[in-house]
């Protein structure tokens, strides 16, 4: 039998076949099984994509990959370096001219089935000014609570933001779940309740993941990590999953993978389809400077939770978030207190800011790990809230000294393309959460989310009085 060159090609056998030869043996179609670890992804002009799936073949060679230019045609974008290609993974940016439309692979070995890219505005929020609008109040006052903000694909996005536990005025955790449905300016709908937790919650970290963050097929899951069970921080482990309706409501919850300590006050961030949490407090109300990371499943169930570099020094009470590839850690306080203390002299209260780089390839922090920013925020404080778009952080509320009258209710600065944030400066304005009768709040839940027109907003929801503390807030804002 004589075995011919056409023949090796066919079984892959003879490398450089198929036209150009640079991208590796493998003659498969390509095929895209996310993007920015979403399976209904979306992004900014310039905003970094990364592309996981199979067939890419190792080197990029004549291979491309192609946006839709919103007129029928496509719009290549560049790859940056030659590492930045490999038989499984692409990272590029979003090419100018670049519209709503078929993302795809192109390979000699055919072209991979299209993903809908979704192209965005980038968020604009400008924090010098502030100006704040009261909106739907929740249906019962609530500290220690927590926020979350999801957009639920369908015919028509619904946009809703969840209300999740916290404690009352007797500080005992409460098992609540609400949800409001975002309006087309950014007011919120009446609050109507969800299903009720498995057991009452204060203080936890909650998150979610949808098709436009994660791998998930349902329309989404709402995860709430550990938290108190009492007045007195008894941290716990429990993980709760439950699944988002087209509606918004929330399904019945279930237990997921359980966090490998007991904690309250941690916060977590959803990033290209993993969950990562940082900080907390353990028992005794002792803080940690731990993080993991865990990959979220089609499903919605959470693997096995991962450890990843430390912060630079235990925290609890601050803030996190993430932008560009990099999470944010804000002030916070790094010693000893009780989720619902109210002293605004907290000796061990921080004015830190750390910050670090994600692998887009592992998902894990790079070698680098933490770094301490430059600038400092303007002062001390815990308890409070931080939303990040933009390109700017906005701290609102908590626990600080000096004035309690409102004069230091928000501050911001701005992220640097080096991942180190700017100096901080106060954020002025005649709206302001006080001056609209919200008190000056600490222990309060915040959120950033999207309007019908796709404005970007930030929402404040709850908490206690600086002023008054034990007196919980049932006021809700958006600016």
């Amino acid at each position: 039998m004589r075995i011919t060159k056409r023949y090796l090609c066919l079984i892959g056998a003879l490398a450089g076949c198929g036209g150009g030869g640079s991208t590796g043996p493998s003659l498969g179609v390509p095929g895209i099984t996310s993007v920015n670890g979403a399976t209904l992804p979306s992004g900014p002009a310039g905003s970094t994509v990364v592309i996981e799936g199979q067939n890419f073949g190792e080197t990029q060679g004549t291979s491309s990959v192609r946006f839709s230019d919103g007129a029928g045609g496509t719009v290549t974008a560049t790859i940056a370096s030659a590492t930045d290609w490999t038989s499984s993974f692409i990272v590029t940016t979003v090419p100018s001219g670049a519209a709503t439309g078929n993302l795809v692979v192109e390979t000699p070995g055919g072209t991979s089935a299209p993903v809908t890219f979704t192209i965005t505005s980038g968020a604009v929020f400008s924090p010098s000014t502030i100006s704040w609008t009261a909106t739907t109040s929740l249906p019962a006052p609530l500290s220690g609570l927590a926020a979350a903000y999801a957009e639920l694909p369908g015919a028509a996005p619904l946009r809703v933001v969840y209300a999740v536990g916290g404690a009352g005025n007797n500080l005992a955790p409460v098992s609540t779940v609400s949800f409001s449905v975002v309006g087309n300016i950014g007011t919120l709908g009446p609050w109507v309740p969800a299903t009720a937790l498995l057991a009452p919650t204060a203080f936890a970290a909650v998150a979610a993941a949808t098709p436009g963050n994660s791998r998930v097929s349902a329309a989404g899951f709402l995860y709430v990590l550990g938290g108190a069970t009492d007045a007195a921080g008894s941290p716990t482990t429990s993980v709760y999953r439950g699944t988002l309706a087209a509606d918004g409501s929330v399904g019945a919850w279930v237990t997921d993978t359980p966090l490998p300590v007991a904690l309250h006050s941690l916060r977590a961030v959803v990033f290209h389809g993993d969950l990562y949490l940082v900080g907390g407090s353990g028992a005794g109300n002792v803080p940690v400077a731990s993080v993991y990371r865990t990959r979220i499943a089609s499903s919605g169930a959470l693997g096995a939770w991962q450890q990843l570099a430390p912060l630079p020094f235990r925290r609890s009470y601050f803030g996190l978030g993430q932008f560009g590839g990099y999470l944010y850690a804000f002030g916070g306080d790094s010693g000893t207190v009780a989720p619902n203390g109210a002293s605004d002299a907290s000796p061990t209260a921080l004015d830190d800011v750390a910050y670090a780089k994600l692998d887009l390839r592992t998902g894990n922090l790079t070698a680098a790990g933490w770094s301490s920013n430059g600038a400092k925020l303007k002062k001390p404080v815990s308890k409070e809230t931080d939303v990040i778009a933009g390109g700017n952080a906005l701290i609102t509320g908590g626990l600080y000294n000096g004035s309690k009258n409102g004069a230091t209710e928000e501050s911001y600065g701005q992220l640097n393309p080096d991942g180190s944030v700017g100096s901080f400066n106060g954020a002025t304005g005649s709206n302001t959460i006080q001056a609209l009768g919200g008190g000056n709040l600490f222990n309060h839940a915040a959120v950033g989310y999207v309007d019908g027109r796709g404005v970007f907003h930030v929402l404040v929801v709850g908490g206690d009085d600086v002023n008054t503390p034990g007196a919980k807030h049932s006021g809700v804002y958006f600016y």
